[in-house]
């Protein structure tokens, strides 16, 4: 078996370390093929895009050797070389507009000494003109530009509202360079995290071919099921070993924790490249890696902002006016709606897109998490928004109500809940029900509980279902009222008939009706009733 890397995003030293290399090399085809060529490409962080790039920069150098055996070696490629601009922004410091403009203007002047020409100019802007049109004069041919990670500048700086204006101005001129010098140019090729909007930075740059969300390269990056066989099936039957489980089993399990992930309506499901390439290197082992390597820190910053719920995010719609408006530099505003914030985590990777909503009358699709490494993560972080408690107090606080549950001691997990509530700052408690109701599914779903909230019945909607070992835990949440009324709503609704069938002979049933006081002294659960 080939080693893997995950640690590298350079292609070439992939090659020739005799890492394990994926071929995605038809897609680099089919967009170098023809004579001239503009593209954006947006993916989640740690998904592949500076290995396409770096890829692309090795085809644009003529570096034919490094693709033997690959798809695109075998094609009708010409394999001439051009000159290439190559600008990453994620290296790129962008703490202030002074400092982006500082590191942008060494990141040309380092490509333009490299080259042997001379540029001036005094905006970064300016100098990217200059270069594009120095390489094409000495060189006599037409230029590669290859931008990674365009959006780092903005997505860095999303809560300072003046500084993503200003840094947006300066990217909206630096990007307008390629249009304006667009008969100089053989291939332009930009990366990003966020979907381009025609109506923000790229304003002046509106023939970019979007190949974002087309299924044709649905799976450009990330590892289809047909990969998986492909290149990683050894090391899956050694997964199985290890995890003493079927070859079979093996795939099911990787699936429903690594893959997922849907970047276009009808394109195909992908894993994430580090999950697998983690999982595969480090003993075979069910853990975060992917979530680890790309924490969420300005969505979680949102989401304090925006008070994100559970019903939010379980209950989200995208549509494609929703992705045509939407605009990364509006996350910048005080008041962001919960829409953007779920676009954003579509964009990022953390909701991906599920069935189809037949009923709408424009192609709407429901979202979900990808799997089950986001959902736990994500909900994980959510929590601690949530309590503003740190994570590692989350996960305390779940394995006491893990057992609590599995020993069907509810007096014991309502203390835990109690307990978990009383240390929330004032500043991030709502009144409203939901508030308490996602609270709870959240810190159930952290003890790896099957939690189903909102589950419907034949009469009405069931606020929380909680399965533990062989408990099943029904709860009613109420807000200022009384846990008499909570339980009386299970009761009158019949909502535990659902379980009253041969599939879950042995099961104990608990009715709990909880009831949550907003008054500024309680402010936490003031009474429960448990069945």
């Amino acid at each position: 078996m080939k080693n893997i890397s995950t640690s590298t995003a350079s292609f070439r030293k992939i090659v020739e370390g005799d890492y394990l290399y994926v071929d995605k090399t038809k897609y680099i085809y089919e967009m170098v093929k023809e004579p001239f060529g503009q593209f954006f490409f947006s993916r989640p962080r740690r998904f592949g895009k500076s290995l396409t790039v770096s890829t692309l920069e090795a085809v644009f150098k003529g570096e034919k050797d490094l693709f033997k055996g690959t798809f695109i070696n075998d094609a009708d490629y010409s394999w001439e070389e051009y000159p290439i601009i190559h600008i990453d922004f994620g290296r790129i410091d962008s703490t202030t507009v002074s400092i982006l403009e500082e590191g942008i203007k060494l990141s040309l002047n380092g490509i333009a000494k490299a080259c042997d020409v001379e540029i001036q100019g005094s905006t970064p802007a300016l100098m990217f003109g200059e270069l594009i049109k120095a390489l094409y004069n000495k060189y006599e041919k037409s230029v590669v530009i290859l931008v990674d990670e365009y959006d780092r500048p903005i997505t860095n700086n999303l809560e300072d509202g003046k500084g993503v204006k200003q840094i947006s101005r300066v990217m909206e001129a630096f990007y307008q360079m390629i249009k304006g010098y667009e008969e100089m140019e053989r291939f332009v090729f930009i990366t990003g995290v966020t979907r381009l909007s025609q109506v923000s930075i790229f304003s002046k740059l509106n023939n970019l071919v979007d190949i974002s969300r087309s299924d044709a390269y649905s799976d450009a990056v990330g590892y289809n099921e047909k990969d998986l066989t492909d290149y990683f099936n050894e090391y899956i039957k050694e997964a199985a070993k290890k995890n003493d489980c079927s070859y079979d089993e093996m795939r099911k399990k990787l699936a429903s924790w690594y893959d997922g992930f849907k970047f276009s309506f009808s394109g195909i499901k992908v894993y994430n490249p580090v999950s697998i390439g983690r999982f595969f290197t480090e003993n075979y082992e069910f853990r975060n890696y992917w979530y680890a390597t790309a924490t969420p820190v300005m969505l979680i910053n949102l989401a304090k902002k925006q008070k994100i719920t559970v019903e939010s995010l379980e209950n989200a719609i995208v549509t494609d006016i929703s992705f045509n408006s939407f605009d990364i530099s509006s996350l910048s505003e005080n008041e962001v709606d919960t829409q953007t914030v779920t676009q954003l985590l579509l964009q990022t990777g953390y909701l991906t897109i599920g069935e189809k909503e037949e009923k709408s009358t424009i192609p709407s699709y429901r979202l979900i998490y990808p799997n089950k490494e986001v959902r736990l993560s994500f909900e994980t972080d959510l929590a601690s928004v949530y309590t503003g408690k740190s994570i590692s107090d989350i996960n305390i606080i779940a394995t006491n109500v893990q057992r609590a549950a599995f020993e069907g001691n509810v007096d014991e997990m309502i203390k835990m809940l109690k307990s978990s509530i009383a240390g929330i700052p004032y500043g991030i408690q709502l009144k409203y029900e939901k508030y308490y109701q996602s609270l709870m599914y959240l810190l159930f779903k952290m003890c790896g509980m099957n939690i189903i909230s909102e589950g419907m019945t034949n009469i009405g909607r069931i606020d929380a279902e909680l399965i533990a070992g062989k408990n099943i835990f029904i709860i009613e949440c109420k807000i200022d009222k009384t846990a008499e009324e909570a339980l009386a709503q299970i009761n009158d609704n019949k909502y535990a008939e659902k379980y009253y069938n041969a599939k879950y002979d042995g099961y104990k049933i608990y009715k709990v009706g909880v009831n949550f006081s907003s008054d500024e002294s309680v402010r936490n659960i003031d009474g429960y009733l448990v069945e």
